[in-house]
């Protein structure tokens, strides 16, 4: 078999929870689309300016749950891509994940509103760069019946636990679950479980997939999801080798144990030629 060579990227973008009755805020016009080289791998990436607690204090800030989708008892996760330009405006916006078209519609509408991020950097210098933020819509508990969830389903799904998926789930924590041994050893489990599946290879796919998971309170893996797929062998196998993760530190909120959902993304690269697909002619 020909040497390949699969890229990672685990840095872990966890989900921002919204509750349903936050305050409002003014809406901003879109920042103009940009033109250049955007880098996928800068040595610093882009961050919202103060972190990721202050990007939650400002969504929450900004957030107009749509009046229907209230009535409705609608919920669901929308994920955004998008440039971080090099002063730091967000441009390029692309939809990945669909919930109910009026919270797509609201998750766009925060995300134009936000201020500029801190631009990534490469080589000491502000670079283009994409990066994406999730928004899970929750309903306050205090609403009348129990909200449904309406985003479409995941075209992949492994190690499903009901039971933990019913229960309270925080996006935002605390102290945020960790792979025991570090990211560079989550990483390197990963390079060595993953198996590149010889159909997609000999295709040619390469790219990211985006997968969702559960640490549960006992820092179980469970109700592991493909948010963003490119095949349905490589979406699969990327299934297969999350769920073979050994258990990880638990998150905290308020000094105890919570359910947290996470995300991590996985890039196959192919560092070579697509192998030549089977044929039964001479």
């Amino acid at each position: 078999m020909n040497s390949k060579t699969l890229l990672l990227s685990l840095s872990a973008l966890y989900l921002i929870t919204i509750s349903a009755f936050a305050s409002e805020n003014s809406q901003l016009q879109p920042p103009p689309v940009y033109e250049g080289k955007i880098i996928e791998n800068p040595d610093i990436p882009p961050i919202f300016t103060g972190g990721s607690g202050e990007m939650h204090k400002f969504i929450s800030g900004t957030l107009r749950y749509p009046a229907d989708a209230v009535e409705r008892n609608v919920q669901g996760l929308v994920v955004y891509t998008f440039v971080v330009e090099k002063d730091g405006t967000l441009t390029n916006f692309e939809l990945i994940h669909r919930a109910d078209s009026l919270l797509d519609k609201e998750a766009l509408r925060i995300l134009q509103a936000m201020p500029p991020w801190r631009p990534a950097k490469y080589k000491d210098e502000f670079v283009r760069s994409k990066s994406y933020v999730p928004m899970y819509f929750r309903l306050n508990k205090n609403a009348k019946t129990v909200a449904r969830t309406t985003t479409n389903p995941a075209n992949t799904v492994g190690k499903t636990n009901p039971e933990i998926a019913n229960s309270e789930v925080y996006s935002i924590v605390d102290k945020m679950p960790q792979y025991p041994y570090g990211e560079k050893e989550l990483a390197g489990f990963i390079a060595h479980q993953l198996r590149y599946p010889k159909e997609a290879r000999q295709q040619g796919v390469q790219g990211r997939i985006l997968c969702s998971f559960i640490v549960a309170v006992d820092g179980s893996i469970s109700n592991i999801e493909v948010v963003q797929g490119l095949h349905s062998q490589l979406d699969n196998e990327a299934i297969r080798v999350l769920s073979l993760m050994s258990k990880w530190i638990p998150g905290e909120n308020n000094g105890e144990k919570v359910n947290v959902k996470c995300l991590l993304p996985i890039d196959f690269t192919i560092d070579e030629e697509p192998i030549p697909a089977l044929s039964s002619n001479p």
